[in-house]
């Protein structure tokens, strides 16, 4: 747990210095660029919500419940995005209903390889966590769903029945 708080930090510093300084900040998209969006010329990238969010999901919710919502987020948001690219055509809040389907499954049968593998939580855990990583994906917000994706999918296992 302290080394993903020290990765954390020590990402998040880089990312302070390098939207500070306008050199270190062209050095980074001339040896990135291909793995960076436009917008994150002047913000932080998705890989520093991702590690903040793995931080927050590892201090704040059961193993089991961490492992599950960051997995969902590696694949359900990946596949939501290719998905939605390819051959996305139905909009719906600004994303694809197709993209937004391949996510939900992908969450889901994420879950359920987790699930027998022997990872403790139920069945019903796993379609409450797929379903709100799901929503969070569609519903466009004014923060990276590399945050709060996994936090609230995250809350919503960690408060199910079962």
């Amino acid at each position: 747990m302290i080394s993903l708080g020290v990765a954390t930090f020590v990402f998040l510093l880089f990312e302070f210095l390098r939207l500070r300084y306008s050199s270190l900040n062209r050095w980074f998209f001339l040896h990135f660029a291909p793995l960076l969006r436009a917008t994150e010329k002047s913000h932080l990238t998705g890989a520093s919500y991702i590690l903040i969010a793995s931080w927050l999901v590892f201090l704040a919710f059961e193993r089991e419940i961490a492992v599950l919502a960051l997995s969902f987020l590696a694949v359900g948001d990946a596949i939501a995005t290719l998905v939605g690219q390819q051959i996305g055509k139905t909009r719906f809040l600004g994303k694809t209903l197709e993209g937004n389907l391949a996510c939900f499954f992908s969450c889901f049968i994420t879950g359920l390889v987790y699930y027998y593998a022997g990872l403790d939580v139920s069945l019903l855990t796993i379609l409450i966590g797929a379903s709100g990583a799901t929503v969070i994906e569609a519903v466009p917000l004014p923060i990276s769903d590399n945050l709060t994706m996994p936090l609230f999918a995250g809350i919503l296992m960690t408060v199910s029945p079962l």
